[in-house]
């Protein structure tokens, strides 16, 4: 039988200070762990350029022209903040979300959070080369590992990476946990953000060209085996049964109290049915355990697999102890939130979650019971992506009260501002 059960060893480990509100020590529901991954998930994503905005145009970002575009057009991703100095944001997510060559031609990149300003980082470039051969150091953009089609695999080292911001707003920064006390079949979830590019279209069967819209998604689906991260490629080394999406990489991964535990960044190649929603040269056609008597099955199954069958059978995220582990050796202290989320915070963002056409408001228990599943947040949305990440670094968000036409903005404001052109 699936079970969600945790107990209070969980906390095991972690250091917990004081709080005003009492803490949620319960196991979480979808809608609650929904409003903390709404409040903490961010979109990461360099600056569209001229050049950049005519491929998307003219759909070079398609998975199916790498012929002639090996290495994509642009590839927002998904990050969550984890820590704040002062008024610096720290964001952890994969280093697969910045390529070399973007970085090498110092593309500033923008961290859209959920109140839908984008804070522009100028000095992305660290000045490092694929691989790396030198330790890393604090920067804007802290690599642990790094991309590019010039060399095998395309990603050297572990595939994660810190990127910070610069912001006098309140926002909040999530709770970290512990991987090690999560168990076989415990369920995780997965917020991020979804690049609809890299899909067909339901009616025509077509790759999509230029999508504007974007919708967070929350993902959850059963763990099936942890291995040590230097056994994993690139580090990977918590695998699950998910219905996560291109774009969702470097997006935190949930334990059911709302902490994060790891970092997603690799879907499975072995997807079934949902397979063929993507735009992908070697679509691999295998099966999804969806139904409640497979999970204890699949379990047992993954724990005789190798690392290289897991990857092609799960989807797998970062060991957030892995992380922490790598950071501490850099020597840079951090002020990590290890409080359980408060039931304030929780309820901040908190909204009614709906799978039918049904508007009774009410959320709806099946979800709840659902070994897998997704939804999409009609709350967290980017009507456009391409106008949002058009940006100059003349006219960079500043944080002011009234920041005018010039700041990156969403909603009416922006649709004012565009007619007063």
């Amino acid at each position: 039988m699936f079970s969600f059960k945790k107990t209070i060893a969980s906390l095991a480990g972690i250091l917990l200070s004081s709080v005003a509100a009492a803490p949620a020590l319960a196991e979480l529901s979808v809608a609650e762990i929904n409003s903390i991954a709404r409040q903490t998930t961010v979109i990461i994503a360099p600056g569209l350029t001229p050049e950049l905005v005519k491929a998307l145009e003219e759909n070079r970002n398609n998975p199916l022209a790498r012929e002639n575009n090996p290495d994509g057009v642009w590839n927002p991703g998904s990050g969550v903040i984890v820590a704040r100095k002062g008024t610096t944001y720290y964001v952890l997510t994969v280093t697969h979300n910045f390529k070399q060559k973007d970085l090498e031609q110092n593309l500033p990149y923008g961290i859209r959070t959920w109140d839908g300003k984008v804070h522009v980082v100028e000095q992305a470039n660290d000045g490092r080369k694929c691989p790396l051969t030198d330790v890393p150091s604090l920067k804007p953009v802290t690599r642990f590992g790094c991309y590019s089609i010039a060399i095998p695999n395309r990603v050297a080292g572990p595939d994660l990476a810190v990127v910070s911001f610069e912001s006098e707003q309140e926002y909040p920064v999530a709770s970290l946990g512990n991987p090690t006390t999560i168990a076989g079949t415990e369920r995780i979830y997965v917020s991020g953000w979804p690049d609809p590019e890299k899909e067909r279209d339901p009616q025509t069967g077509k790759c999509r060209g230029r999508v504007a819209r974007r919708q967070r998604r929350l993902a959850w689906g059963p763990v099936t085996r942890m291995i040590q991260p230097t056994e994993g490629q690139n580090g990977y080394s918590i695998f699950y049964i998910d219905q996560t999406r291109p774009g969702m990489s470097g997006g935190p991964v949930f334990d059911s109290n709302g902490l994060v535990i790891g970092v997603h960044g690799r879907g499975s190649a072995d997807k079934g049915q949902l397979l063929s929603q993507y735009c992908s040269l070697n679509a691999i056609q295998g099966k999804l355990a969806l139904e409640s008597e497979d999970v204890t099955k699949t379990v047992s199954e993954a724990a005789t697999y190798e690392p290289p069958i897991l990857h092609t059978r799960f989807s797998s995220a970062q060991n957030l102890n892995n992380f922490l582990t790598l950071w501490e050796q850099l020597k840079i202290n951090l002020p990590f939130n290890w409080q359980i989320p408060s039931r304030d915070f929780i309820q901040r963002a908190i909204s009614p979650i709906q799978t039918n056409a049904s508007d009774s408001g009410v959320l709806d228990v099946a979800v709840e019971k659902d070994i897998t599943g997704a939804i999409e947040d009609s709350e967290d949305v980017v009507e456009d992506i391409y106008d949002l990440y058009t940006f100059k670094l003349e006219n960079q968000l500043r944080d002011e009260p009234s920041a005018g036409c010039a700041s990156i903005l969403l909603g009416d404001e922006r649709e004012r501002c565009r007619r007063d052109r």
